[in-house]
C-alpha cells in the first residue's frame, strides 16, 4: 500500500473486520499518519470510550523510569535492591527489570494460589506483604546481568514499586504527575470505569492489579493514546522529548528480529522498525505501535480477550510494516 491515507484505511478496515467476525465485541482506534489523527470506533464504541489497557501500562512505566533517571533520582544500571528496604544486595539492575532480562519469572511467586480464589480477577487478592517479601528474595537471588529475555509481569510490578520508593511518592501518583500530565493524557488513570469486557464472548469484570499495578493497571481511551503516539513520533517538539527518546532507545537485543528499550519493544522487518507494546487482561486487549520512519502510528483498544496472541497485534503491526 502506498501513502499514509492508504495505511489509515488499511488499519481501520482490518480492525473493523475483527468486530465483523466477532473476534471482539467492539474496538476503538487512533491512527496517526503524517501529522493527521483519525479516531473512531466499531461495535458501539468511540474514541473516548474507556478500556483497560493491561500491559500497555508497562510502556508508561518505562517512561516514568526514564523521567526519574533524567532527574538523577535513579540510575539505570543501579542495583534494584538499593531501592527496596530490607533487601539484601543482588545483581539485578533497574535496566534488567525494564528490559525483561533480570531472570525473574512471568508471575509473582505464589500468585496462582490467590488467583484460584478469584479466577476472573487473579491479582486482586495477592497480598502486598507477600509481594514485598518475595521481592526481597528475588532481587537477592535472581541472576540479573542481562539474562536472556523472559517477559515478566512480576519484574514490572517490582519496578513500579521501586520507582515509588526512589522518588518518595506512590507509583500511581508519579505516573499521573510525571507522565500523564506532561503528555496530556487526561483519561489515562488507574481508576477508570471501562466499557464491559468479554472473554470468549462472556462478560467479565476488569482486573484489579493491586500491588502489580505497574505491570498492567491503567485504563485509557483511543483519544488519549493518540496523544501518546504523537509524542513518540515527534519527541523533539516537547520538553518531555528527552524522556521519550531515552525510553524508546534500544537497550538489548531480544531476538533475531527484535530489540527492547525501557519496556518498548522494537520489531525489525525488511529494513523497517515498528516500536510497540500490547496488553491483555481478562476481558480487554490493547496495543500502541508506531513506525518512526513513516511518521505513522496506530493505537487500538478492544473489549474482548482470549488466548494469546492478542487479536489486535497482527492487524496493527502488519499495517505499519506495509509499504
Amino acid at each position: 500500500m502506498n501513502g499514509e491515507p492508504a495505511l489509515r484505511d488499511l488499519a481501520i478496515t482490518r480492525l473493523g473486520a475483527l468486530v465483523e467476525r466477532s473476534d471482539v465485541p467492539a474496538v476503538s482506534y487512533a491512527v496517526v499518519a503524517d501529522g493527521e489523527v483519525t479516531v473512531g470506533g466499531r461495535g458501539g464504541t468511540e474514541a473516548d470510550t474507556v478500556f483497560q489497557i493491561g500491559s500497555v501500562t508497562k510502556a508508561l512505566t518505562g517512561l516514568l523510569l526514564a523521567d526519574l533517571a533524567a532527574r538523577g533520582q535513579v540510575a539505570l544500571p543501579g542495583k534494584a535492591s538499593d531501592y527496596l528496604p530490607g533487601a539484601q544486595p543482588g545483581p539485578v539492575t533497574l535496566l534488567d527489570l525494564a528490559t525483561h532480562t533480570a531472570g525473574l519469572p512471568r508471575l509473582p511467586p505464589g500468585l496462582r494460589r490467590y488467583a484460584l480464589l478469584r479466577p476472573h480477577d487473579p491479582y486482586a487478592w495477592y497480598p502486598a506483604r507477600r509481594f514485598l517479601r518475595e521481592g526481597r528474595r528475588s532481587l537477592a537471588s535472581a541472576p540479573g546481568g542481562g539474562q536472556p529475555y523472559l517477559y515478566s509481569n512480576y519484574g514490572f510490578g517490582l519496578l513500579g514499586y521501586l520507582l515509588g520508593q526512589a522518588a518518595g511518592a506512590e507509583y500511581g501518583r508519579l505516573v499521573a504527575d510525571r507522565v500523564c500530565g506532561p503528555l496530556g493524557l487526561r483519561a489515562t488513570t488507574f481508576n477508570g470505569t471501562p466499557v464491559q469486557g468479554h472473554q470468549r464472548g462472556r462478560p467479565v469484570p476488569p482486573w484489579h492489579m493491586g500491588v502489580m499495578s505497574a505491570a498492567g493497571g491503567l485504563y485509557s481511551t483511543a483519544a488519549d493514546l493518540s496523544r501518546l503516539l504523537i509524542a513518540c513520533l515527534e519527541p523533539d517538539t516537547m520538553a518531555f522529548g528527552e524522556v521519550i527518546r531515552a525510553a524508546l532507545m534500544p537497550r538489548a537485543v531480544i531476538s533475531a528480529g527484535g530489540e527492547i528499550g525501557l519496556a518498548w519493544h522494537h520489531a525489525l522487518r525488511d529494513g523497517q522498525r515498528v516500536i510497540w507494546h500490547n496488553g491483555m487482561t481478562g476481558g480487554y486487549s490493547a496495543i500502541v505501535a508506531f513506525n518512526p520512519a513513516r511518521r505513522a502510528g496506530i493505537a487500538a483498544l478492544a473489549n474482548g480477550a482470549g488466548p494469546l496472541p492478542s487479536p489486535l497485534d497482527a492487524p496493527v503491526i502488519d499495517a505499519l510494516f506495509c509499504s
